[in-house]
């Protein structure tokens, strides 16, 4: 038999429990009642498209029972909502669901000699309307870097196995250089691959995971490791960081093309190499920075196997070379700079695990060594001395 003072005791615990439920139910309704996620379209990948058959697609978030409209303004010849219909697939309509809401954009095969452009009008019910672009490349298109006008690019060279190509991205109302590479179809992997580095590239967004083939080179030179990386201990190392591109979607989702990627040992990507990353980053300036980053393929390159099971060689080094205004506020233009306005620096690494561990002076150098070392000419615009200084220092490398 239960005594009055534990049955009262029991009775208090209860009402007790009875008061946390509703207490909980209540502030749970109330975060229902919070900010709410906000509507957003932005394409999965890239506005850009290579000049085969295919499909793009539209990531669509937002408050779930949304509804939202799209219609095909321009390119409805050769574009469609439809894989099956390009006449009556002009428009469509949808509600924001629960999980992923993607919109499929199909085109055909664009035959033709020059690039051409779809645009797309979407919008949410009670909000601005988006248009996007779609560029289908036409066949041999290359999209050339702008060699020298942009001091980043390395001075070209010829050769039957490199192709060179820019990748552009929307940036604030306009069209901006994302990066360049230079691609070597028999080493399946960029020899080096140029940037600006700028707040305006930064921040906004989170990284994509978008891995996929490169809409400019050919998919048969690529290594393919979209599904899986690639085998042994090996990474699909950015040259181009995706932390550096961060300010839209697109931007960061070009980070993921294959042309971007090289096996590179996991205990060097995910440690040394990180830290390097950040430590370039950290030099970025109202000037702007520019980068170069580069695979090199030694004497005694081995191999391993995309994640597809494709043989590909394996980098024996990397390379970074960097070059700035020392002030990082001159206004001008580096070809305007005179010598004293400017540093450079590089670093060569090599590809083994050097532990989890701030970048060593060991492996800086100066820009002519790496010159020397790749037979690449790097930042062409300013004078030979200027590529001759090695102050790790200065670029926070102690």
């Amino acid at each position: 038999m239960i005594s009055n003072h534990k049955y009262r005791t029991i009775a208090s615990k209860a009402i007790l429990l009875i008061a946390f439920i509703l207490c909980a139910t209540a502030c749970s309704n109330d975060d229902s009642n919070g900010p709410s996620q906000p509507n957003e379209a932005f394409w999965k990948i890239s506005s850009t498209v290579s000049f085969a058959e295919g499909s793009s697609a539209i990531i669509i978030t937002g408050a779930t029972g949304t509804e939202w409209s799209a219609k095909i303004t321009e390119g409805s010849t050769w574009c469609s909502f439809s894989s099956t219909d390009y006449v009556n697939g002009a428009a469509k309509i949808g509600t924001v669901k629960d999980g992923l809401n993607v919109l499929y954009v199909y085109y055909k095969g664009n035959a033709g000699n020059q690039e051409r452009q779809a645009k797309i009008a979407f919008q949410f019910a009670g909000e601005v309307e988006q248009v996007f672009d779609l560029t289908q490349l036409a066949q041999n298109q290359e999209n050339l870097p702008n060699f020298k006008i942009w001091p980043e690019l390395p001075a070209s060279k010829v050769n039957e196995n490199y192709q060179y190509a820019t990748h552009y991205t929307p940036l604030n109302n306009r069209t901006a250089r994302n990066y360049s590479i230079c691609f070597d179809k028999t080493k399946k992997a960029a020899l080096w691959v140029a940037y600006p580095i700028h707040n305006a590239y930064l921040g906004g967004v989170g990284r994509t995971d978008a891995w996929a083939f490169d809409p400019i080179i050919p998919f048969i030179y690529q290594p393919n490791c979209i599904e899986r990386s690639y085998k042994g201990n090996y990474d699909r190392g950015h040259q181009l960081p995706s932390a550096d591109r961060l300010a839209t979607n697109e931007m960061n989702a070009q980070t993921f093309y294959m042309t971007n990627m090289t096996p590179q040992l996991d205990r060097l990507n995910q440690d040394m190499w990180a830290k390097l990353e950040s430590k370039v980053r950290a030099n970025r300036c109202s000037d702007t920075l520019y980068v170069v980053t580069g695979a090199y393929f030694g004497s005694g390159a081995t191999t391993t196997a995309d994640g597809a099971g494709n043989v590909v060689p394996i980098p024996t080094n990397y390379f970074k070379v960097l070059l700035r205004t020392k002030s990082g506020t001159t206004g001008k233009q580096i070809k305007d700079c005179n010598e004293s306005e400017l540093i450079s620096m590089g670093v060569w690494v090599e590809q083994k695990s050097y532990g989890n561990i701030e970048p060593p002076r060991s492996i800086c150098t100066s820009v002519a060594d790496i010159e020397a070392k790749t037979g690449f000419t790097f930042f062409p615009q300013v004078p030979a001395a200027v590529k001759q200084q090695n102050n790790p220092t200065a670029w926070g490398i102690n």
